[in-house]
This record gives structure tokens, C-alpha cells and sequence, in this order.
């Protein structure tokens, strides 16, 4: 008669067979599969070691690629800024070495550059604070913020494009904006901020996804300032890579699209080494008689660099 203890001894034989099953599998899977499984991992290590070793090659190489575009920037730019002046004009946060690095490649071509002149956080105008500080600054009413950062970015325009023009006795905006919180100035030696940029001078504009003030709030109305007071412009991006940031031509994008791009030059790779020798190249050829304007860098859609300057091309 079936009972209680034959269910026991039942279970307890299924589970011994089981168990004798696995410790038999295992011994054939030993002897064949295992090794088969170790061959193709060996593969696997040796094919990844042998990428890596390639990996490190390029990245040797791209070391010394990127050391020689650096050592041949002043041979590239020699003599194509010769007796020009040059304002930068970089948005705080951008990567200060990078705009350091576009200031050394003007000199290398041969241009006076007296300093550079920095949009603070303030251009923002997050607070009531900073909007009643720009409206004293700039001697207008309006509260509308895009309205008066439009009316502030016009009256700096005005001021570097005609830097004498201002009537006897009447205070430099750039030192009222300075002292308002506007601006900020790294001199090049004994410079101040009043004699920025010099003279018919041309101007390299700096933004970048990593700066103070987002680019949407500088690159567009910052250029139409500066393109209606006559002034020779480049707009230049330091491009920082981030989580789900932008794309590396984002900042300048809307210049591209937009009938600015007739007039403004515009460059997406002042990140990289070969950024400033590309910005200045560009901002030569607004010095042109006909003024040539491009758009450079790796963004959709535009060059490298800016073509040769035609031997038969004269500069003002």
C-alpha cells in the first residue's frame, strides 16, 4: 500500500538522480565545451589587446599630429594681420585658455591686441538687481529684458566700433559697464580697458555651451549689434562636451541659419587646437577689399579653414 514514507523516498531518489545527472554533465562539459569556451575567450582577450594596442597607437600619433598644428600656427598666420587691431570679446565661463590661445595667435599674425574684454554673468540679467543695473548703465527705462540686453549689446557695439567717438568729458561705457558688473578686462600689458579694441578694429566674439550666459542670450544680438556698427566679426565657439549637451556647432548654428551669414564669420572649433589659427584666418579675410566671409570648422555643412588669400586681394 502506498504511503506517506514511499512519497518521501520517492522525492529523495528524483533528487539523487538529479544530482548524479549534474556531476556527469558537468565531466563531459569539462572535456569538450569548456575548453571550446576557453579557446574563444583566449580569441576574444587577444583580438581586444591587439585593438587596444592600436588604440594607443592613433592616440600617439593624433598626440603628435595635434603638437604639429600647434608649431605651425605662427607660420600659418605670419603677416595676415599686419597692422590691424583686434578686440576679443569672450563670455565668462568659456575656457579662459582657450581665448588666451586665439589673443597669442592675433599677435603671431601680427596685430595689436590690447586685451580682452569679458561679458560677465550679469548680461543674463537673472535679478531686479542686475535689470535696474543695466538700465542706469546704459541711461534707458526699458525693463523687458531681451529689449534691454538687445539695447545694451547696441550701445558696446557702437563703442567698439567708433572707440573716439564719444563727446568731451562724457564717462567710457566700457568703464561705466565695468563698474556696473557688465565687464570685465584682462589687459595685455600696460593697456586699460579704455583702449580697447583700437581703432577700426576687428572682433573675435567668444561663446560656448560652457560659458555664464547661454549662448542663445549673446550669439544672435550680440552680432547684430556689432554687424549694424560696422565692425569686422568672427563668432567663435569653445565647444564643451557634456551628458545630452549640444552639438558642437549649436552656438554659432543660428548665425548660419539666419541672414547673418553673409556678413559674420563664424568658426565652432575654438576648443581644439587648430580653433585660434582658423579664427584668425577668418578674421583676415573680413580685412579683405572685397571682405571674404566663411564658416569653419566640423559643424554641418562648412570648412576646415578658409580657403588661400588670392595673390591679387589687398587689405584696407
Amino acid at each position: 500500500m502506498i504511503n506517506f514514507r514511499f512519497h518521501v523516498v520517492s522525492l529523495i531518489a528524483i533528487f539523487l538522480a538529479l544530482a548524479l545527472g549534474v556531476v556527469i554533465g558537468a565531466g563531459v562539459i569539462d572535456r569538450g565545451v569548456v575548453d571550446t569556451l576557453n579557446n574563444r575567450l583566449d580569441r576574444v582577450v587577444d583580438k581586444s589587446n591587439r585593438i587596444q594596442g592600436e588604440n594607443d597607437t592613433l592616440s600617439a600619433r593624433n598626440d603628435q599630429l595635434q603638437g604639429f598644428v600647434g608649431d605651425v600656427q605662427p607660420f600659418a598666420v605670419s603677416g595676415r594681420l599686419l597692422g590691424d587691431d583686434v578686440g576679443v570679446v569672450a563670455v565668462r565661463g568659456v575656457d579662459g585658455d582657450r581665448v588666451s590661445a586665439l589673443t597669442t595667435a592675433a599677435q603671431q599674425a601680427d596685430a595689436t591686441a590690447t586685451g580682452t574684454l569679458w561679458l560677465e554673468n550679469k548680461w543674463a540679467l537673472p535679478d531686479d538687481n542686475s535689470v535696474k543695473a543695466l538700465q542706469d548703465a546704459l541711461g534707458v527705462t526699458t525693463k523687458n529684458k531681451t529689449s534691454l540686453r538687445a539695447a545694451g549689446y547696441q550701445q558696446l557695439a557702437q563703442r567698439l566700433g567708433a572707440p573716439d567717438a564719444r563727446a568731451a568729458g562724457e564717462q567710457d561705457l566700457l568703464v561705466v559697464l565695468e563698474q556696473a558688473g557688465f565687464l570685465g578686462y584682462d589687459a595685455v600689458g600696460n593697456s586699460s580697458i579704455t583702449d580697447f579694441p583700437g581703432r577700426g578694429a576687428g572682433i573675435v566674439l567668444v561663446v560656448g555651451n560652457g560659458a555664464a550666459v547661454d549662448p542663445s542670450l549673446v550669439t544672435v544680438p550680440a552680432a547684430k549689434a556689432l554687424h549694424a556698427a560696422d565692425v569686422p566679426l568672427v563668432v567663435a565657439s569653445v565647444w564643451k562636451e557634456v551628458s545630452d549637451g549640444p552639438e558642437r556647432a549649436a552656438a554659432v548654428q543660428p548665425i548660419r541659419d539666419s541672414e547673418l551669414a553673409t556678413t559674420v564669420s563664424t568658426v565652432d572649433d575654438l576648443d581644439l587646437v587648430e580653433g585660434p589659427t582658423t579664427a584668425v584666418l577668418a578674421l583676415s579675410d573680413l580685412f579683405l577689399i572685397p571682405p571674404v566671409v566663411g564658416h569653419y570648422g566640423y559643424g554641418p555643412q562648412v570648412k576646415p579653414l578658409p580657403d588661400p588669400t588670392p595673390a591679387a586681394s589687398v587689405t584696407s
